[in-house]
């Protein structure tokens, strides 16, 4: 037993006289604090990137662009693309920026735009073919820039997944507003 107290005194001193030596070292101890604070920083940071990435999107930019020239149902004026842009302004999810065709397209090559939604023409016609039996799915054309970002095509998906919702209520309310 006397042995290890002896030991034990020992560690200490020679624990106190590296602290010293340290402490009158500036470089010593400027790396040594580095190398307390920096993983620190490095989690923090990291945890607070990682902590929500699909609940601040709101400046990715998605450009979109309205081509539908809307329909007519029972003697009423009605465009489904109209009505998905003014729903879409209103929708902060995700920068939507309303474009024509050819900035939508320069803006995705250009790394401006994450992607580009185009509601094609006949937008408002395939929709409403569901009331003349000769049902047309209505489509979306999606571009989306593979190379800005590798998250971005499954950020940019949840804007895809926006808008359908919007077209899905609008077919709703249309059809239910009879």
């Amino acid at each position: 037993k006397p042995y290890m107290e002896g030991n034990m005194k020992n560690i200490f001193k020679i624990f106190i006289r590296d602290i010293k030596s340290i402490t009158k070292n500036w470089v010593a101890l400027t790396i040594i604090i580095g190398l307390m604070i920096l993983p620190s920083l490095y989690a923090w940071f990291n945890i607070k990137a990682c902590w929500d990435p699909y609940g601040n999107t709101g400046g990715i930019k998605v450009a979109i662009v309205n081509k539908d020239k809307g329909g007519n149902l029972q003697s009423k004026s009605i465009s489904v693309g109209d009505e998905i842009v003014t729903k879409l302004k209103e929708n902060k999810a995700l920068g939507w920026e309303f474009v024509s065709e050819e900035e939508g397209d320069l803006g995705v090559e250009k790394g401006i735009y994450y992607a580009t939604i185009i509601i094609p023409e006949e937008f408002t016609k395939e929709t409403l073919s569901i009331i003349d039996n000769t049902i047309k799915r209505p489509t979306l054309i999606y571009k989306v820039n593979q190379k800005t970002n590798a998250i971005a095509p499954k950020i940019t998906d949840k804007g895809i997944s926006t808008i359908k919702a919007q077209v899905d209520s609008n077919i709703i309310e249309t059809v239910d507003g009879l």
